[in-house]
């Protein structure tokens, strides 16, 4: 088994973990600076951008608060076309499995400037995000991988607990119950990949809506930094404005299921020209993760993991080497 694979399966094991640390934290401090705002930025860079977009729109969802989710240099290069000169009330969450990525840094310094409260997130003690933040959740788990998984799964799931205990609103308990489908969720996905021969698929597109729009794009990413396959994502609903004219055969289509009828009109639309189409989430879909599809969210991105590592074999590619990748990114600045 790859290191992988292995760190994917620990998933099932780390977030109960995850879980009671989180809440742990929680309630030992005072996140009123995050949320007693007008808008909250999430920052980010690769997956730990996907995650952003996430839990921008989660945090939205819950709690009624503007949000926006920005790429990391984003905020460096671009910060007025990004932020503007705004009189709002606002704060910050700075997200990097690593603490050291150059540009979360970067980003970080030029939000402390401006007087924005930040909140950084991350799995690594004493690492620079510290510098740059006024509160840091280290979460108790490790992933040596270049690749994140666990690690992407355990970020969505701390965050929502945030938002959560801000909402009070007794969905917390709905959450933690929702973590003993992981299981579950893992094995219909190897399950699913494997008897239906999905990694025969010459290109790959992934379709969420709302809170799965970050999932959606972070599995498209997996699949190119896992097997170097050709992806796609789109926000679902957008995919019918040009791009689906690329639906045929040997296109394989997951979309994220929320128990829209809409939903399954552009499934039907899709496999009319060819597509495949696979569902992930609510009752009734090929991969099952809960009822309730803002909650069950953490668990978006285990499909795709586990999709990607089997491309990767079939393809026998090395997913703990993956080409042109490092684990940490740093730049010069």
């Amino acid at each position: 088994m790859t290191k992988v694979e292995r760190e994917i399966r620990d998933t099932l094991n780390d977030l109960p973990r995850v879980f009671d640390f989180t809440c742990e934290w929680v309630e030992g401090g005072d996140l009123s600076f995050l949320f007693d705002v007008d808008v909250v930025y999430f920052v980010g860079c690769g997956s730990s951008y996907y995650i952003s977009i996430t839990m921008a729109k989660y945090t939205s969802g819950r709690l009624g608060l503007e949000t926006k989710a920005i790429p990391a240099g984003e905020i460096h290069f671009c910060l007025d076309e990004n932020l503007g000169k705004s009189g709002l009330k606002r704060s910050a969450v700075l997200v990097s499995r690593s603490g050291e990525s150059t540009e979360v840094i970067l980003a970080g310094r030029k939000l402390k400037d401006l007087k924005i409260p930040i909140l950084g997130v991350t799995i690594e003690e004493n690492s620079s995000i510290f510098d740059v933040s006024d509160e840091v959740l280290v979460l108790p788990i490790e992933e040596e991988s270049i690749v994140m998984t666990k690690s992407f799964t355990s970020i969505v799931l701390a965050l929502q607990i945030l938002v959560e205990y801000e909402s009070d609103d007794g969905r917390l308990k709905k959450l933690e119950e929702s973590i003993r489908n992981v299981k579950n969720v893992v094995d219909r996905s190897y399950e699913l990949v494997e008897d239906e021969d999905l990694t025969k698929h010459r290109r790959f597109v992934f379709l969420g809506a709302g809170v799965y729009e970050g999932i959606a794009r972070e599995s498209a990413l997996k699949l190119q930094e896992m097997s170097q396959s050709t992806t796609e994502a789109f926000s679902t609903y957008e995919y019918r404005h040009g791009p689906k004219s690329m639906a045929e055969d040997g296109v394989l289509i997951t979309m994220f299921a929320r128990g829209e009828e809409e939903e399954e009109r552009l499934k039907r639309e899709l496999e009319g020209y060819g597509g495949k189409v696979i569902t992930i989430g609510v009752e009734g879909s090929d991969v099952f993760l809960g009822d309730d599809p803002t909650i069950s969210v953490f668990m978006g991105a285990i499909f795709s993991q586990i999709l990607g590592l089997k491309i990767a074999e079939e393809k026998k590619i090395d997913v703990e080497n993956p080409r042109n990748l490092t684990k940490v990114v740093k730049i010069d600045g």
